[in-house]
């Protein structure tokens, strides 16, 4: 019985280690997502305020995995003050996301409040370099013995539940992120923006398997290593009607990497309405094809959906089938009215 519980408590010991270093989460439309990204994305943007959210539905085709690999996620964000110069401002915002991943159920949410100086390079500000923070809580909580999944050992089978003692594991921890960016209109047809941030910068600890009531698991404390992330965006005006975006997005964590490169190109159907399709391609160990269409009403609504199409060695038990995604945001603009004096006009005798 004691083998059968020390290779019980290795196996979950092992898996949860894994899933835990695995839990940052990433979008195909990361440009829709963007206080996940970067703080600094805070309050970059022409209007009052913006409100958004994205959802994530993946490897549903995959025998018994419907509704097990999710994230949805919002924020609001708001440019709110001036900064010290009369070019410069500050942005604040906050962001949600649930992520649900695996058998074990494995759930991470997070809460977290952003904050960022622009400050404007010209008089204009066409220009800006950016500085953003970033801070909150993430929980996680998972519940092997829901999995249904058996651990075969030399003497028999033991159910999970068997030695976590049935119920909830659960910890949390504080999280923080920073990060710069530089924008710029570069002429009247092309603009640029690239930015770097730096995830879990005190490799914050958590802790889902302890000594509780029941359970017979050792504990084990598991630390979020260091998330780098490189974006860039360049926006380039064809002619009247057409736009090209092409954007690129690097980050790497405890040695694995992901690069995910874009294009949309814009088409404007009238002063209203524009249609983005886009292609774009992902090198991680999913590899896979990403095929995006979005529309953009008037300039302050955009909805956007992507679908991944799995090239990777998965393809074969995906059917090809990975990743669904919706996004969208609302760019709302309150303006004062103008407060107009009456004039009396006297004609000339």
């Amino acid at each position: 019985m004691r083998l059968k519980n020390l290779l019980a408590s290795l196996f979950f010991v092992c898996t949860m280690s894994t899933i835990g270093m695995a839990q940052d989460i990433h979008y195909t439309l990361w440009d829709m997502a963007p206080l996940t990204v970067n703080p600094a994305f805070t309050g970059s943007y022409s209007g009052s305020f913006r409100v958004g959210g994205i959802y994530r539905d993946q490897w549903r085709s995959l025998e018994g995995a419907a509704g097990l690999f999710t994230t949805p996620s919002a924020y609001i964000d708001a440019p709110i003050i001036r900064g010290f110069r009369k070019n410069d401002w500050v942005g604040v915002g906050l962001s949600f996301f649930s992520d649900r991943a695996g058998t074990f159920k494995l759930g991470t949410t997070s809460q977290q409040l952003s904050a960022a100086y622009h400050l404007g390079l010209n008089k204009k500000s066409t220009s800006t370099l950016t500085i953003g923070l970033q801070g909150g809580s993430t929980a996680l909580i998972t519940d092997p013995s829901q999995s249904g999944v058996d651990i075969v050992t030399p003497d028999g089978q033991l159910g999970i539940s068997e030695f976590v003692g049935g119920g909830e594991l659960k910890d949390s921890y504080r999280d923080f992120k920073g990060g710069v960016m530089f924008k710029s209109l570069l002429n009247k047809k092309t603009n640029l923006a690239i930015g770097a941030a730096v995830g879990h910068v005190t490799s914050p600890e958590f802790n889902l398997i302890t000594r509780d009531a029941g359970s017979i698991g050792p504990s084990i404390v598991s630390d979020r290593p260091t998330l780098i992330q490189f974006h860039a965006q360049l926006g380039l005006g064809l002619n009247e009607k057409m736009t090209l975006t092409p954007q690129l997005l690097y980050q790497t964590t405890a040695g694995a990497q992901e690069l995910s490169i874009q294009t949309y190109l814009g088409y404007k159907i009238n002063k209203d309405y524009t249609l983005r399709p886009g292609l774009g391609y992902r090198t991680t160990g999913n590899d896979a094809i990403e095929i995006l269409v979005g529309m953009d009403i008037r300039d302050n609504l955009r909805a956007v959906a992507a679908y991944d199409l799995n090239i990777s060695p998965l393809r074969n038990q995906t059917n090809g089938i990975g990743a669904f995604e919706l996004g969208i945001y609302y760019i709302g603009k309150i303006y004062k009215k103008p407060d107009i004096k009456p004039a009396i006009l006297c004609p000339r005798l």
